[in-house]
């Protein structure tokens, strides 16, 4: 039997996305975020988290969404990189569940993004595929 991957369920607007947990330190409520002078377009700021900075991304603009749909943006994935820990800003965080393996995976047709990996099926739900951890290594 092959052993599978788990990834954190999140939610943004209207859809209901997994990122693998591999990557995850942990998730918090939000705070309020240390604006950094001269940042890209998505970084909120910084936190500290037990010593650590975490530079804080809106997930709504990651993922191309219209942020007025994404106003409840209240809690934050941290993710810890070999770059150094991110945080994305996310509206709620519901589970932990099973990631499909490649076979199972659908590739999504209706959205073009770097970080979309393609959509399972569920429990009636659609759930769709994501991984930042790339584009955070282009961060640091």
């Amino acid at each position: 039997m092959e052993s599978l991957s788990k990834g954190i369920c999140f939610r943004l607007g209207s859809e209901q996305y997994l990122h693998p947990l591999s990557t995850v330190k942990e998730v918090l409520s939000y705070q309020e975020s240390a604006p950094v002078p001269g940042s890209g377009a998505g970084v909120e700021g910084m936190i500290e988290v037990r010593g650590n900075m975490v530079t804080v991304l809106y997930g709504s603009y990651l993922l191309d969404l219209d942020p007025e749909e994404c106003k409840e943006e209240g809690h934050i994935i941290v993710l810890d990189l070999p770059s150094g820990y991110f945080g994305i800003r996310v509206e709620g965080v519901e589970k932990v569940m099973d990631l499909p393996d490649s076979q199972t995976t659908q590739t999504l047709e209706y959205k073009e993004s770097e970080f979309v990996q393609g959509t399972m099926q569920r429990d009636d739900e659609l759930y769709i595929l994501v991984d930042f951890s790339d584009y955070c290594k282009t961060l640091s």
